[in-house]
């Protein structure tokens, strides 16, 4: 049915404490020459010589979603690039990019953060709740400021986090608040999840749970999956079984093409909500393109992909960064993450300190921080932080691009509410 217009891994115990205690030596704090003063007080991460700021990102550079990993390195680049290009930070200080891998692996994300640490001011991203998770002891010890690629939103108020995306369960609450206001029949719908049976499953469930509440209805099944899982078939006789109508689905790209080759199988054409992460360019080249077109619908932060509503689309457009690669939402997640890494560095230069401690501060007195049109604000407040609230709404139609997404709905907020939790 073509829709109207308009995970969970744990770190030993014994690595953590190993972490920990290396990370007490960390590298001491310096003064620079080279503020507004002469005297920027600087600390790993700053060459004086060049008034050059090094970030980092632990990313998966290798594993099941190395490509799309890269493309987030990609949009951060190209953020950087233009910074760099105007002149730097405060027009003076220019910025560097380097990157470790975790290959989408907790365990790996400590080892990475152990290998760059103290060549880096502050992580313009971790990619994926696991490894930020294992990394937040660590990051509160060394004063180590992270932006997060995750959208976990139990991670919101850390303190050495600077969080940037609307929730896994903000994206859903969006989504179906989208499809009931189009089609007020669906209040009654039954309504499922289809998840990974971690954190990510869970918060996909809290989601639906929460919206389909305020249709006085409920979440029917919860049908389980490990991230791996390629055979799908039980998952999907359960939710057909179910009569099922609406799906919400938490899983990546490399889970995607087992999920329609069951739900093919079992001719089970619901209408499903997943994240721009199930989807991948690739797709539009395969036999699964035209389910997706039918009938799923995705979420994510971005607008019009071809530029045809943002300035800063059109910009990451145009970037070198992307050296000519069709633009993605990826591409625009890790565009978001840099602008939050400069908006922080620049208010640290403002008070003439980028050490670790100097951008914890700096941080912790950050009232927002705004992007450009490709997502809603986030709201830093301590003790009331505020994870953004709006979701693009995406239709598939590999005609629009070979990457898919077609965007209906730019920054959209459930007219219903959202649970402050999320």
């Amino acid at each position: 049915m073509k829709f109207p217009h308009r995970a969970g891994v744990s770190v030993t115990a014994l690595l953590l404490g190993a972490a920990l205690t290396a990370t007490g030596c960390a590298a001491q704090n310096t003064s620079a020459g080279g503020g507004a003063d002469g005297g920027l007080k600087a600390g790993p991460g700053f060459d004086a010589s060049t008034n050059t700021i090094t970030v980092g990102n632990i990313v998966a550079l290798s594993g099941p979603i190395a490509a799309t990993a890269r493309e987030q390195l990609a949009g951060q680049q190209a953020w950087f690039d233009k910074i760099n290009e105007a002149g730097g930070i405060a027009g003076k200080y220019k910025i560097k990019l380097i990157t470790a891998d975790n290959a989408y692996e907790a365990q790996k994300a400590v080892q990475a953060y152990q290998e760059i640490k103290d060549k880096v001011a502050m992580f313009s991203g971790v990619l994926g709740t696991p490894s930020v998770k294992a990394l937040v002891p660590i990051a509160n010890r060394d004063k180590a400021v992270i932006v997060p690629s995750a959208q976990d939103a139990s991670l919101k108020d850390e303190p050495q986090l600077l969080p940037t995306f609307a929730s896994y369960q903000t994206n859903v609450v969006n989504a179906v608040s989208y499809l009931v206001n189009k089609e007020p029949e669906l209040k009654k719908a039954k309504f499922c999840v289809l998840g990974y049976n971690a954190s990510w499953g869970e918060d996909v469930n809290a989601g639906l749970s929460f919206i389909t509440s305020k249709f006085d209805n409920k979440v029917t099944t919860f049908a389980k999956y490990a991230p791996l899982d390629t055979q799908l078939t039980a998952q999907m006789q359960q939710l057909k079984s179910a009569g099922c109508e609406v799906v919400a689905f938490s899983g990546a790209a490399n889970n995607m093409p087992a999920v329609v080759s069951a739900a093919t199988e079992l001719d089970f054409k619901p209408k499903w909500i997943a994240e721009f992460i199930a989807n991948a360019t690739t797709f539009s080249e395969g036999p699964i393109a035209d389910y997706l077109k039918e009938n799923v619908l995705f979420t994510g932060p971005g607008a019009g992909l071809k530029g045809e509503d943002v300035e800063a689309i059109k910009e990451l457009r145009e970037s070198k960064a992307l050296n000519g690669a069709e633009l993605t939402v990826q591409h625009i997640y890790g565009h978001i993450q840099a602008i939050a890494t400069t908006t922080l560095l620049e208010e640290a230069i403002k008070k003439g300190d980028i050490t670790r401690e100097g951008l914890t501060k700096a941080l912790a007195e950050l009232p927002k921080v705004s992007f450009n049109g490709l997502s809603g604000d986030v709201v830093l407040t301590p003790g009331n932080r505020q994870l953004p609230k709006t979701t693009t709404i995406y239709e598939y139609d590999k005609e629009y691009s070979p990457y898919g997404l077609k965007a209906v709905e730019v920054n959209y907020q459930a007219p219903e509410g959202s649970d402050p939790k999320f």
